[in-house]
């Protein structure tokens, strides 16, 4: 007897549209919580600065600052990725809150890196980079802590390669609570990025230590509830509002933005 197929082919064709119209129904979604965003963080007000009270208080106390950081605590990374240098005006501004041990911040840079760097280089964004340390408490060897101030050194003494070299640490990521990498690894990484062995050098003495600790500090009171965090201007993303982490979106947002401002 022969069967009639064409039933489960209408089946799978109204499948297909119905996938297809969900698609189209998510995408139409995004693009309005992007616009509903972007006037939000317009309201706000362009390179707005944020209070930074333990950073102020970390300097009155003695602590040393790694040249080129913000009050707030982060590296402004300029159109020629150099800390400090070459930053555009009138333009958003981005800062990431990071920590060199946090698993899902590495795959926020393997996703997302690229796209900021192309905004970056461009001018269309201002970008800034916080690295902070609130994942010790997982690390026998306090590797957030020792990462942030070897970031913040190579920041310091040679801020042509800060950028290079916090890509090269997500791409070295040890994970939680197995053998960490050394301070001597860590100035191994710093020179195999171009940093001069004297700099990298002085990473073992934890020179910005004290400094990292009031970054984290003022990264919680300026809102950051965990990392990866992405704040535009003084608005910190909602990842169930604006899926950063999608391919495109961020990059969409911030275009928007910019092309607004």
């Amino acid at each position: 007897m022969a069967r009639n197929t064409s039933a489960p082919a209408d089946s799978s064709a109204a499948g297909q549209a119905r996938a297809k119209a969900q698609a189209q129904l998510r995408a139409q979604e995004r693009k309005t919580r992007v616009a509903i965003w972007a006037s939000v963080i317009i309201g706000i007000g362009l390179a707005g600065g944020l209070a930074a009270f333990i950073m102020s208080q970390s300097q009155a106390s003695g602590n040393a600052v790694p040249a080129g950081a913000t009050e707030a605590g982060g590296f402004p990374v300029g159109t020629t990725a150099v800390v400090g240098q070459d930053l555009p005006d009138g333009v958003p501004v981005v800062r990431i809150y990071m920590d060199f041990l946090c698993g899902v911040c590495a795959q926020f840079e393997a996703r997302v890196g690229g796209d900021l760097d192309a905004l970056r280089e461009a001018g269309t964004i201002r970008l800034e980079y916080h690295p902070v340390s609130i994942l010790d408490r997982y690390s026998p060897t306090q590797y957030s802590s020792r990462s942030a101030n070897a970031a913040a050194t190579v920041a310091d003494g040679s801020p042509e390669h800060f950028l290079a070299y916090s890509h090269l640490l997500f791409e070295n990521q040890p994970g939680e609570g197995i053998p960490q990498h050394t301070n001597a690894q860590l100035a191994a990484f710093a020179v195999q990025v171009g940093v001069p062995q004297e700099v990298a050098d002085t990473i073992a003495a934890g020179t910005f230590r004290g400094w990292v600790a009031s970054a984290s500090q003022q990264s919680s009171i300026d809102g950051v509830q965990g990392t990866p965090s992405v704040m535009v201007n003084r608005e910190i993303l909602d990842p169930r509002q604006i899926p950063y982490f999608d391919p495109g979106v961020l990059r969409t947002l911030l275009e928007s933005l910019a092309s607004q401002g």
